[in-house]
C-alpha cells in the first residue's frame, strides 16, 4: 500500500471512506484459444459514498527488495499490450463492493512473463474553504503477473560476503570500552529463469568437521525474472567464537536448490 500525503496545516482530518481490496497479487495464465478473465474486489468499508479510479503503472524491485514504480510502458515488462481491465472508475456506496475484471485475449497473449501494478485510489473529496488540517490520499496497489505456460524456473546464488560492525571505541575517554561486534552474512540471489519466484531457505553454520552448529532461517522473498535480490542476515550472537562454513540453501521451487558457501570466522 502506498500513502500519499498533502499537507495543509497541522491538524489531521479523519478519513471518511475506507476502500479495501481482497487480493494484492493476481497471477494469470493466458490461453492459446480462449479469453481469460480474472478479478479482484474493491469494498467501501466507510460511512460515506466515494469515487474511485483504477490506474496502471510499471514496477520492479531494487536489489534490496524495495518496490519501484514508473509510468506504464517504461520498463519493457508491462502487460499493457496484452491485459485490459475494467472499470477504470466507479462510485461505491457505504458497504458496497465493485468487481474489477482483468482480461487477456488469446490473440494478444504474451510469449514471456510480464507484470503490472494496478492502483485503486479514492478521489479526494471537496473541502470547505474554512477547513484546515492534513489531507491523506490512500491508494492500494494490486500486482498483476501474466505467466504463460512452459516457462523455465531457475536460480543461483552468485555471491556471498561477510561484514562486521562494531569494535569501535565507545568513547574517546575510555580506550578499552568498545561496541560489541555485529556480524552479518550477505547473499546475492539471482533469478536465472523466466518466471517470478517466491523462494525461502536457510543458512547452515557448519563446524569444520561438517557438523551443524546452528541454522539461520531465510524468510520467503520474491524475485522477478532476471533480477538479483540481496539478502542480509545477522549471525546470532549466541554462536561460540571460532571458524565455520556458512552454507546457504535456497529453495525456489525448481528441480534443484540454489546453494553457496562462505568461510566464516565468528569473533
Amino acid at each position: 500500500m502506498l500513502l500519499s500525503c498533502i499537507p495543509l496545516l497541522l491538524v489531521a482530518a479523519p478519513l471518511r471512506a475506507q476502500l479495501t481490496v481482497d487480493r494484492l497479487e493476481v497471477s494469470i495464465t493466458p490461453s492459446a484459444n480462449a479469453r481469460v478473465v480474472s478479478t479482484f474486489i474493491v469494498r467501501n468499508g466507510g460511512r460515506v459514498a466515494t469515487q474511485a479510479t483504477v490506474t496502471r503503472e510499471d514496477w520492479d524491485r531494487a536489489e534490496s527488495g524495495e518496490n519501484r514504480f514508473v509510468p506504464s510502458g517504461s520498463t519493457g515488462k508491462s502487460c499493457a499490450a496484452s491485459l485490459d481491465f475494467f472499470p477504470k472508475a466507479f462510485r461505491l456506496e457505504p458497504g458496497a463492493a465493485q468487481i474489477v475484471r482483468l482480461a487477456i485475449d488469446s490473440v494478444n497473449r504474451p510469449s514471456k512473463e510480464c507484470w503490472d501494478i494496478l492502483f485503486v485510489e479514492e478521489l479526494a473529496q471537496r473541502w470547505a474553504p474554512s477547513r484546515s488540517g492534513l489531507r491523506y490520499i490512500l491508494r492500494t496497489g494490486v500486482k498483476i503477473y501474466v505467466v504463460p505456460q512452459g516457462l523455465k524456473r531457475d536460480a543461483s546464488i552468485i555471491d556471498m560476503s561477510m561484514s562486521s560492525e562494531g569494535s569501535r571505541l565507545a568513547s574517546q575517554s575510555t580506550a578499552s570500552a568498545s561496541l560489541p561486534v555485529k556480524q552479518r552474512i550477505g547473499i546475492r540471489f539471482r533469478n536465472d529463469g523466466q518466471v517470478h519466484l517466491a523462494a525461502k531457505g536457510r543458512i547452515e553454520i557448519r563446524r569444520l568437521d561438517n557438523s551443524i552448529a546452528m541454522q539461520i532461517p531465510i524468510a520467503e522473498f520474491p524475485t522477478l525474472p532476471g533480477a538479483i535480490r540481496r539478502l542480509e542476515l545477522d549471525v546470532p550472537p549466541t554462536i561460540p567464537a571460532g571458524s565455520y562454513i556458512a552454507l546457504a540453501l535456497i529453495d525456489f521451487g525448481g528441480a534443484e536448490i540454489a546453494a553457496g558457501q562462505l568461510e566464516l570466522v565468528v569473533r
